[in-house]
C-alpha cells in the first residue's frame, strides 16, 4: 500500500509540475486555438497579479491539448462545445461565441462620416467609391442560433440608417443572402464559422460586381463556367483541434492563369501592424478598370479568386487602420475604383478606432483650391531625400516644410499626388515608374480650407 501511496504521489507531482515547466516562454507567441497573442510579462502592466494570472493560465503547458480534450468531452458527453472561439447553435450549427447586442452609435456615427469623406476625397478626383456590408452568420442564420439567445439585427439596421443619412454609396449583401439559405447553404454548418463559404462568396461578389458594371460596363459578373465546382472536406475546425466531418464547398477559378502577381514586388508598403495582407494581381485585358479593394477576412486568402479576374488590375489591402490610410494607397495605386468591404461583426471600435477616423483630414482636390495664394516651390530647389529599397516598385520622397505648411501636393509628370504632411516633413510615397522630378513642383499650403 505505502508504495502505491508513493507511486500516487509522483504521478501526482508530475501532473502538477510538467504543465509549468513546459510553459509557452516564447515572446510574441500566438495561440492557434483561440487565435490571439499570448498574455506577455511586462512592467508596464496596470495590474501585476492579474497580469501573472493570465500568463499563467495561457502559457500553462499542455494549453491547447487541456482544451481540445475538455471540449471534445463535453460535445460526446453533453452535446455541448466548451470553447474560447466557437459556441453550438440549433441542429449543430456552430457560430462564433455570442455576446450581447449592443450597437455602439458614436462609432457609427463616427465610421459613416469618415466613409463620406473618403467618398468625396475620392470622387473629387474622377474615382468611384463604393462600400459593400457583409452579413454575419449570425444574421444570416438566426433560426439556428440557441434557444434563449436573442438576436435582433440591431447594428445592420443602424448602420444602414447612418449610411443613407450620410449619402454613402453602399451595397449589403444581407438580405441577398438570407434569401439564398432558403435554398442553399451560403455559410458552412460548422467549419469556418466567421465567413461565408465559398457559394456565399459567388452570390456575395456577383451582388457587388452587379453594382461597379453599372458604373464600369466593361466589368461582367461572375459565371459559374468560369469555375471548376467542388467540395474539400474539413475535418477540424479553423484556429482549433476540435473534430468535425463536413464536406464544403470549393470553387476554382479556371481564369486566373492569365493573371501575373506583382504583390512580392510591394514588401516595403506601409500598413497596420496588425492588419498586413496585401495582393496585386494584374490582368492582361485592358479595357477593365483599375481596382483597389480594401478588406477583411471574408476575402483575404484564397478569395481573391473571386474578383480579380474582373479587373485590369486588383490590389487587395487588409481592410481597418489601413483604410483610414487612404490617400497614402492612392497615391500609390491610382486607381479607378476603390471598394471598402467590412464584416458586420468586425465593423467596430476594436478595428477602426474611433479617434482616428474622426481626426483624419483627407486634402481637398487640388483644383478646387489652386487659387488660393500659397506656395509653389520646384521640387529640384528643395531639400529632398529619395529612398527606394531594393527590389521594391516604390520610392519615398521627404523634405522639410515650415511649421505653418497644413496641407501640400507634388505636381509631377501629368499627375497630381497628395503630401503628407507630420512633423515639419512632407513626403510622398509612389511608384518608382511614376517618379519623374524634372519640373516637378510642391504646391504648399498654409491653412486648410
Amino acid at each position: 500500500m505505502k508504495k502505491l501511496q508513493i507511486v500516487f504521489l509522483i504521478l501526482l507531482c508530475l501532473m502538477v509540475l510538467v504543465p509549468v515547466f513546459t510553459m509557452n516562454t516564447e515572446e510574441n507567441a500566438v495561440s492557434a486555438i483561440d487565435n490571439r497573442e499570448l498574455t506577455e510579462l511586462t512592467t508596464e502592466a496596470d495590474d501585476y497579479t492579474d497580469m501573472l494570472d493570465n500568463y499563467a493560465k495561457d502559457r500553462i503547458g499542455f494549453r491547447e491539448n487541456m482544451i481540445t480534450a475538455f471540449t471534445e468531452f463535453n460535445d460526446l458527453a453533453f452535446g455541448e462545445m466548451i470553447h474560447p472561439t466557437y459556441a453550438y447553435g440549433k441542429d449543430g450549427y456552430v457560430f462564433f461565441n455570442f455576446t450581447e447586442e449592443n450597437v455602439d452609435t458614436a462609432f457609427i456615427e463616427a465610421f459613416c462620416a469618415y466613409l463620406r469623406q473618403a467618398q468625396d476625397y475620392l470622387e473629387a478626383r474622377g474615382i468611384p467609391f463604393l462600400y459593400c456590408l457583409n452579413p454575419a452568420k449570425t444574421t444570416v442564420y438566426s433560426q439556428y442560433l440557441p434557444a434563449g439567445y436573442t438576436y435582433e439585427n440591431k447594428f445592420n439596421t443602424a448602420m444602414i440608417e447612418a449610411l443613407e443619412r450620410y449619402g454613402v454609396n453602399y451595397i449589403q449583401n444581407v438580405d441577398l443572402l438570407k434569401e439564398k439559405t432558403l435554398t442553399e447553404q451560403v455559410y458552412n454548418v460548422k467549419y469556418d464559422a466567421g465567413h461565408w463559404n465559398d457559394l456565399g462568396c459567388f452570390y456575395g461578389t456577383n451582388h457587388l460586381l452587379s453594382a461597379v458594371s453599372r458604373i464600369f460596363p466593361s466589368v461582367s459578373t461572375l459565371s459559374v463556367n468560369q469555375f471548376d465546382i467542388g467540395t474539400r472536406l474539413e475535418t477540424t475546425l479553423p484556429v482549433s483541434k476540435f473534430t468535425i466531418h463536413e464536406e464544403v464547398p470549393l470553387y476554382t477559378n479556371k481564369n486566373l492563369d492569365a493573371v501575373e502577381y506583382l504583390t512580392d514586388s510591394y514588401f516595403d508598403l506601409q500598413m497596420s501592424e496588425s492588419h498586413r495582407t496585401f495582393s496585386y494581381a494584374l490582368n492582361p485585358d485592358e479595357s477593365l478598370p483599375d481596382l483597389l479593394f480594401f478588406h477583411g477576412s471574408y476575402y483575404n486568402g484564397e478569395r481573391t479568386k473571386f474578383y480579380q479576374t474582373s479587373f485590369h488590375e486588383a490590389v487587395g489591402v487588409h481592410n481597418y487602420e489601413n483604410f483610414i490610410n487612404l490617400d497614402y494607397y492612392v497615391n500609390i495605386f491610382q486607381p479607378d475604383l476603390v471598394i471598402l468591404e467590412t464584416a458586420e461583426y468586425a465593423t467596430t471600435a476594436s478595428y477602426f478606432d474611433t479617434d482616428a477616423l474622426l481626426s483624419k483630414v483627407l486634402n481637398p482636390a487640388y483644383d478646387t483650391v489652386a487659387d488660393i495664394p500659397h506656395d509653389s516651390v520646384a521640387l529640384a530647389d528643395l531639400d529632398v531625400t529619395r529612398t527606394s529599397e531594393e527590389g521594391s516598385a516604390l520610392t519615398t520622397i521627404q523634405f522639410p516644410v515650415e511649421d505653418d505648411v497644413a496641407y501640400g501636393y507634388i505636381q509631377m509628370a501629368g499627375h497630381v499626388y497628395d503630401l503628407a504632411i507630420e512633423d515639419g516633413m512632407a513626403s510622398l510615397t509612389l511608384e518608382t515608374e511614376n517618379y519623374y522630378d524634372i519640373d516637378a513642383t510642391a504646391e504648399l499650403f498654409s491653412s486648410q480650407p
